[in-house]
């Protein structure tokens, strides 16, 4: 009981966690698979004998599933029918040897993952839980489970060929044969190949937006208005700052202006008194680099705003880079 409370809670993981994959193909499916099966020997308690071991002829299987494919986990309900003829009974120093055969009929619920790959082959896992029954002389029915590892290969966008590995065992069965009850564990291991259609059609591809269109911020008069920004509480001029200047000078030459007026800013991170002082250190800053530049003292005015006048309004204490400035104008 554990370990089926266990693989159903392991059953729910997988399939939460998957469901949500909506780039794979998804959608109902049926599959259809035969193959060769191997059992190995198992231990024999009898009610009539001593202890011993069972073998089997290889055998066969064939069965089919229906189940969802999630995009990467798939759950699914599996019937099939297995065959095997006994090969020898020991029993302590007894031997025994039969030409009959044992019948095998289980379903099982399989939960499954595929591990999604760019190639046509796409491997998976999985396990499943169950009941089988088993028919010889009398009939038992058990727990059974099996242990899943395969690949599937792509052969259309819905069609799969099947390949895959399968251990199958089931809980102790209880079945008569003519020489008593014999009671085991049926164990096997199965080599299966099949195809399977996916009902489901692949999700779109996504639909790629076109970029926004840039929109070009309203043009400024380049050759009349020019604005530089300072770092906080600073009246360094920077590099780009430093070459907004030398742009403005140059126009001021190029028009023959013979005013600049230069007004100063500050943000709100400091007391009104502080920042009229710094506003105005910021335009006696520009004014400086103007004058180094060659543009005459006397065609220049300064005047400090201070926090007075923000190009971003903001509370009282924020610090706002771009209030942080100087504008130069060439009337």
């Amino acid at each position: 009981m554990r370990l089926a409370l266990g693989l159903v809670s392991a059953a729910a993981i997988i399939v939460a966690g998957a469901a949500a994959q909506a780039d794979m193909v998804s959608g109902p499916y049926v599959t259809g698979f035969g193959g060769y099966t191997i059992n190995p020997d198992v231990g024999v308690d009898s009610d009539t004998n001593p202890s011993g071991h069972l073998s089997f002829d290889h055998g066969w299987v064939g069965g089919a599933a229906v189940g969802y494919d999630f995009g990467r986990a798939r759950i699914e309900f599996e019937g099939a029918y297995r065959k095997n003829n006994y090969d020898e009974l020991q029993l302590g120093t007894t031997t025994f040897t039969s030409d009959s055969d044992l019948a095998v009929i289980s379903g099982l619920v399989n939960v499954l993952y595929d591990f999604e790959n760019e190639s046509v082959i796409t491997p998976f896992i999985g396990f499943g839980i169950g009941a089988a029954y088993l028919d010889d002389d009398n009939s038992d029915t058990v727990l059974a489970y099996q242990g899943i590892a395969g690949a599937k290969i792509s052969v259309t966008e819905n069609l799969s060929a099947v390949v895959d590995y399968r251990y199958f065992r089931t809980l102790e069965t209880d079945i008569g044969t003519n020489i008593g009850n014999l009671k085991f564990e049926y164990e096997q291991h199965t080599i299966t190949a099949g195809l399977s259609y996916n009902f489901g059609t692949p999700a779109p591809a996504p639909v790629v937006e076109p970029a926004p269109a840039v929109v070009p911020p309203p043009a400024v008069e380049a050759a009349r208005s020019y604005m530089v920004f300072f770092d906080w509480d600073s009246t360094a001029i920077t590099p780009d700052a430093s070459q907004i200047i030398r742009d403005a000078a140059s126009a001021a030459q190029t028009l023959g202006v013979t005013r600049i007026e230069l007004t100063g800013h500050a943000d709100r991170s400091g007391s009104p008194r502080y920042n009229q002082r710094l506003s105005l250190k910021r335009a006696d800053a520009v004014k400086a680099e103007l004058i180094a530049l060659g543009v005459a003292a006397d065609s220049i005015s300064t005047v400090g705003k201070g926090e007075s006048a923000p190009l971003v309004p903001t509370p009282d204490g924020v610090r706002e880079a771009q209030n942080r400035r100087v504008e130069i104008v060439l009337p």
